[in-house]
């Protein structure tokens, strides 16, 4: 559900395994090039390796730079159940907050990502994301920011 250019919403994905977010991901971004798909997903895997993507308790922010995508967007993908095993070390996770930036990006949406990207130090925010459970609450404290 897109709440204005840069911001998705997704409430109660079922969505059990780290496969199947980046899949779920790589379908957001790339609905109409099967390649690019595969890109996303190779980019998304790539990233984990560099390090854990783990920002608080139950969240995870997956972030990604690239040509292939054609727009920056911030997605927040909140899950109907918890992923209880994304890797050997990550455990239950409920909450993706997904960082998509295109490669050449401007520098106004550039600095509209890095003011958000602050937000996420606020461990009350990230609370009140992961302890909305109406879709209605969730998107207005995305935006509480």
């Amino acid at each position: 559900m897109e709440i204005n250019s840069l911001y998705q919403v997704y409430f109660n994905c079922e969505l059990k395994t780290k496969e199947e977010v980046h899949s779920f991901i790589s379908e957001i971004v790339c609905k109409d090039n099967p390649m690019q798909k595969e890109e996303v997903i190779h980019l998304l895997n790539e990233r984990e390796k560099v390090g854990s993507t783990l920002i608080a308790e139950h969240v995870m922010l997956p972030h990604i730079e690239s040509n292939q995508l054609k727009k920056s967007q911030i997605l927040f993908i909140r899950l109907a159940n918890p992923i209880r095993s994304w890797d050997c070390q990550t455990k239950d996770i409920c909450l993706l907050i997904v960082i998509l930036l295109k490669t050449n990006e401007s520098v106004q949406i550039k600095r509209e990502i890095s003011l958000f990207t602050r937000s996420l130090a606020d461990e009350e925010y990230l609370n009140r994301l992961l302890n909305s459970d109406q879709k209605e609450n969730f998107i207005k404290e995305v935006f509480k920011k």
